[in-house]
């Protein structure tokens, strides 16, 4: 959307595509009133050719006429692209911009792993050291695993995985189901990870407040969460998700959801 957040965005996706010898496609979705199509397509091409310039990577442009809560997960869906990278302007957005509530759910429909980069976000020298990766009872967990193992693959981080006990309250059946399933893939994978287990000390309805405390005391620089609630903490899920996505911190976000590809 050529706003400072977007470009964050690139850059990141620039780092993400060198260390994984990939391509680039930049993607500007337009609406009536907006730039005309031409402006649009000038400036596109202008940042298109600067995120190419001097780097051995392939970058491409798409101009699309929309609703950003359908094109975005639309082209994601076409099997074309492996990752999406988004930047966020945080809780109180301009219009029509990518704040909190929107991009969550523009998120939730995108079925391959999305990358959220805050306005103040900056890429670590030698890419992603420590990865906070809270653990959740979500049904397709595999996808945020599978997502982390690709990140991984690029920058090798330290994986924390991540659980907060609650007084009173169990680990449930598909919570340490869940985990067993990510220590598996990790160690399958030579992933380097440990296990961290805190009790509640911020007494809040969700567990937000506490797992950036710790991302912040750990020194993490990437956060990897599912997008989609769970069915027992639905009711306050999306606004901990909000609350992570665009984190004072300035803590890239590494998403998956349970959507599928059409």
């Amino acid at each position: 959307d050529f706003t400072l957040a977007s470009g964050k965005a690139v850059d990141f996706g620039i780092a993400l595509a060198e260390a994984g010898r990939s391509n680039i496609t930049l993607l500007h979705v337009y609406e009536d009133g907006d730039m005309t199509p031409d402006e649009c397509e000038f400036k596109l091409k202008s940042l298109t050719e600067k995120a190419c310039s001097g780097r051995d990577i392939l970058c491409d442009h798409v101009l699309e006429k929309g609703n950003i809560f359908n094109v975005i997960p639309g082209l994601s869906s076409t099997g074309a692209f492996r990752m999406v990278v988004m930047g966020t302007h945080g809780r109180r957005g301009l219009r029509r911009k990518f704040f909190g509530p929107d991009i969550l759910k523009v998120i939730k429909k995108i079925p391959v792993p999305v990358l959220v980069v805050q306005e103040g976000a900056r890429m670590p020298s030698g890419g992603f050291k420590t990865a906070l990766f809270p653990v959740g009872s979500h049904d397709a967990y595999t996808k945020i695993i599978d997502a982390v193992i690709f990140i991984a693959g690029l920058f090798d981080p330290e994986v924390h995985l991540y659980s907060i006990s609650k007084s009173g309250f169990e680990q449930g059946e598909k919570l340490r189901e869940n985990i067993g399933m990510a220590e598996k893939s990790f160690s399958a994978k030579g992933i380097r990870y440990k296990r961290v287990k805190e009790d509640q000390k911020v007494f809040s309805v969700g567990f937000a407040k506490q797992s950036l405390n710790y991302a912040a005391h750990a020194g993490a620089d990437l956060i990897a969460i599912m997008s989609n609630p769970t069915r027992e903490n639905y009711y306050f899920a999306d606004n901990d998700k909000e609350a992570i996505l665009t984190n004072d911190l300035n803590i890239p976000v590494l998403c998956a959801s349970n959507a599928t590809v059409s």
